[in-house]
């Protein structure tokens, strides 16, 4: 163990939460000592070279880490900025009837209208959030929005936030040119002109009241160097705030045996938004790969069905991916990548306490998920959804999983209930993916339903914060963006008054 260093508040996680939270905290409070610890490397815009095998390194495990049964995977951010490093910047308000539920059913009594409506007024403004112009929509988003009027189904547009994009179509492997205003364009700039020390490289191990153990690794090659040498250290605070991911928060409390928490809630009721990206290959080359990838989406099945379809397009590896079928003729699939359109399916998960994040024998974080007989239910009618725009798009063949026949031809649109089943659904050969972990430290009312509660505090704590999407009851049903925003922004106004 190395020397100790004494802050007034630490942050665990730049991303969102952590961010955005820090932000506030020192706009009314500049005077405070505050420490951002960043498990990820230093990197800014000029480190994202849009090599996809490259700026995998952005993620834990390369973007995907794994659920226990090996049916899902899940990409978040592992690098200076956390996942809005590398998301599209796609902006969502949390809908009503989700507010209006974390209200009456978990005690969030501070979520009214006004202040919502306020909030997220200041925070579109700030981090410019706006609808696209129709004329940055690329062919795939186009062929989207043409099979969905033949249709007769009705589709938004997204609101994104970015200044100065140049519709690279690469955001997802980070932005070149800083368009894209996540927190490492953002907060993170402001907190260090208001004295914030950062410390990236560093994992925290556990936490006690006012202590923060950590192990700070070499920073890997091509990236800033750290702060301070590598090794062990013990940070001490008066506040200690985890806005380390859905993935790491309760994690951090669950190999936190020191603070003796008996709390049975801490990682559970996880939701991740189980999402398919699936593709159609259409009778011409489209411009699919270049331009903003998503400008559009429907909500159309999303009360009656639980899910949104919203346009996307992903680099050759991660299409591989999605697709089914091994060998040559997954070979001859991706030979129509120049081809392909492409439909993101996002399925709206339950809460289920079975459902959660835990550790192994290590320490380690285990995704501990299985997918409810409800969600297959919404997944394969998400699939015959997305599969009568492909074909009325004008694809030409459409590639499943849940089909028994691939790939699916235009004469098939009328017999999808015969092909496309639940029981055709088979995980192992084309798994979930997930890139809007919520839950795992939930905020409310009543400790013994809750692991925080309405100020973010954690229950049997003095000094222990959560400030991320660990602290949503619930699937919020949208990409989850500006709601930690908005909870990130009511824990900082109330951390030095909370009780």
């Amino acid at each position: 163990m190395k020397e100790n260093l004494s802050f007034d508040v630490i942050v665990v996680g730049s991303g969102v939460g952590g961010a955005t939270f820090t932000d506030y905290l020192t706009r009314e409070n500049p005077g405070l000592k505050i420490a951002m610890i960043e498990s990820g490397p230093y990197r800014t815009k000029e480190h994202f070279n849009q090599r996809e095998i490259d700026m995998t390194a952005l993620y834990y495990n390369r973007g995907a880490v794994l659920a226990k049964n090996l049916q899902l995977g899940i990409a978040a951010g592992n690098t200076l900025g956390g996942s809005s490093a590398m998301y599209t910047g796609v902006s969502f308000r949390p809908p009503k009837s989700v507010l209006k539920n974390w209200k009456e059913n978990y005690g969030l009594n501070f979520l009214t209208n006004d202040y919502v409506t306020k909030s997220l007024n200041e925070i579109e403004e700030d981090i410019s959030v706006h609808e696209l112009p129709k004329s940055w929509d690329n062919q795939n988003n186009q062929l989207f929005q043409a099979g969905a009027k033949k249709l007769g189904i009705p589709v938004k547009r997204l609101k994104i936030n970015t200044k100065n994009c140049q519709q690279q179509g690469f955001c997802n492997l980070g932005c070149t040119t800083g368009a894209k205003q996540g927190t490492l364009e953002v907060q993170i700039p402001r907190i260090l002109k208001h004295g914030v020390q950062l410390f990236c490289n560093t994992e925290v191990i556990t936490v006690e009241e006012n202590k923060v153990h950590v192990i700070v690794n070499d920073a890997p090659k091509g990236t800033l160097p750290n702060a301070m040498a590598s090794g062990s250290y013990e940070f001490n605070a008066k506040k200690i705030i985890l806005a380390a991911g859905v993935l790491n928060t309760p994690a951090i409390l669950l190999r936190s045996t020191a603070l003796r928490l008996k709390n049975k809630n801490i990682g559970r009721y996880l939701t991740l938004h189980p999402a398919f990206n699936i593709n159609g290959i259409h009778s011409k080359t489209i411009s699919n790969y270049r331009g903003f990838p998503k400008t559009v989406y429907t909500d159309y099945f999303s009360e009656t069905d639980d899910f949104y379809l919203e346009t996307s397009f992903y680099f050759p590896g991660v299409t591989a991916k999605n697709n089914p079928g091994y060998g040559e003729l997954h070979q001859e699939v991706m030979k129509n990548y120049d081809k392909m359109m492409s439909i993101l399916i996002l399925a709206h998960d339950k809460v289920e306490y079975h459902n959660r994040i835990t550790i192994d024998k290590k320490g380690k974080t285990v995704v501990d998920y299985t997918l409810s007989k409800q969600s297959k239910n919404i997944i394969v009618k998400a699939l015959k959804e997305a599969t009568k725009i492909f074909f009325a798009a004008g694809c030409e063949k459409v590639l499943l999983p849940a089909s028994n026949k691939n790939p699916l031809l235009k004469d098939d649109v009328n017999e999808l209930d015969k092909f496309i089943s639940e029981k055709y659904l088979n995980l192992y050969k084309t798994p979930l993916s997930s890139a809007h972990p919520q839950g795992g430290a939930r905020m409310g009312d009543n400790k013994t339903t809750a692991v925080c509660d309405i100020y973010g505090k954690v229950y049997g704590t003095n000094s222990i914060y959560v400030c991320d999407a660990s602290l949503f009851p619930t699937s919020v049903k949208v990409n989850p963006y500006e709601t930690i925003m908005l909870l990130a922004k009511w824990v900082a106004e109330n951390l030095l008054k909370s009780p």
